[in-house]
């Protein structure tokens, strides 16, 4: 794929993404309702992440394509944009596993664990605390500090290359990076999804469960929509890396600049899919769009009745 295809596809996809982010941002800070909820928390916190990807780390990247050079060939610069990249990327795939297990409990045990607070501290509050903690600490000590190896910086291809320890020089590295940061959350994200779907379904049909089958199923949905923009751009990549450690190492090595590029598409049609995970907040926003088409008109006629 051209680096210019590369730019345009991003330009169009941002400028509707930092919107509807800004809109929702807006709409969880001034409605009380919605923020009071917990099961909020963790959308309203991915959001956040992911619209400092929009507006921060996607720029360079885009830059870089439109340029076909680095901003700032400096290495400082290099190692920041790897840092800010790798962490934004890993710390949303880890949130969104979180997610999923702590959908588990809001959905069979809103009425008892999460009703007590220092149960809420652990299973709400910590371990998104901990996702931050062990994401930025690992890749500041590993990409910033570097202490096994010397970062070596080509400024002619997208964020400067690799750092050092997650080349072939040193493989173990890089094999941690993967199987700690990508491939267990993504494989934890997969389980967590399927078996919350199986639950609530033989929970529905079970006799003996009271269920309310009406927000257990929205809150399913909510969860089923978000997640799949994970899991379907970072399973390509997944899976072919998978392959090519076990099995094949030149498997997909003539996509992986696509497979990697992909992966930019998460940030990119978040926001819109957690707004279409909110119905009400989707009839406000048509609302608003209607009203100003519908302005537009009047001014548009006013205009022609002086003239």
């Amino acid at each position: 794929m051209q680096p210019l295809l590369k730019f345009i596809l991003l330009v169009t996809f941002q400028i509707p993404a930092i919107c509807i982010s800004i809109f929702i941002l807006i709409y969880f800070a001034f409605d009380r309702t919605i923020r009071s909820k917990r099961e909020n928390h963790i959308w309203f916190i991915l959001l956040i992440l992911n619209f400092f990807y929009l507006i921060s780390d996607l720029p360079m990247t885009m830059s870089y394509l439109y340029y076909g050079r680095i901003l700032f060939e400096t290495d400082g610069y290099c190692v920041w944009w790897t840092w800010y990249e790798l962490s934004l990327n890993t710390l949303g795939l880890q949130l969104m596993t979180w997610a999923s297990i702590e959908r588990h409990f809001f959905v069979f045990h809103s009425h008892t664990i999460m009703r007590v607070q220092w149960k809420v501290w652990i299973l709400h509050i910590i371990p998104v605390i901990l996702c931050f903690t062990w994401v930025l600490t690992f890749h500041f000590i590993l990409i910033v500090i570097s202490p096994f190896c010397i970062n070596t910086w080509n400024f002619e291809v997208v964020r400067c290359g690799s750092p050092c320890v997650f080349t072939i020089e040193n493989p173990l590295y890089g094999l941690i990076e993967f199987v700690a940061n990508i491939a267990f959350p993504l494989a934890v994200l997969c389980l967590a999804n399927i078996s919350l779907i199986i639950r609530v379904i033989y929970q529905k049909i079970s006799h003996n469960q009271i269920i309310h089958w009406r927000r257990h199923r929205k809150m399913t949905f909510q969860l089923w929509m978000i997640s799949s923009v994970y899991l379907a751009f970072w399973l390509p990549f997944t899976l072919s890396q998978i392959i090519r450690i076990t099995v094949m190492p030149t498997f997909f090595l003539d996509q992986y600049d696509t497979i990697l590029f992909i992966i930019y598409f998460i940030p990119l049609l978040l926001p819109i899919v957690c707004l279409n995970t909110y119905p009400e907040l989707l009839r406000k926003m048509r609302d608003i769009i209607q009203r100003r088409i519908r302005r537009n008109r009047v001014d548009v006629r006013t205009i022609r009745n002086i003239h």
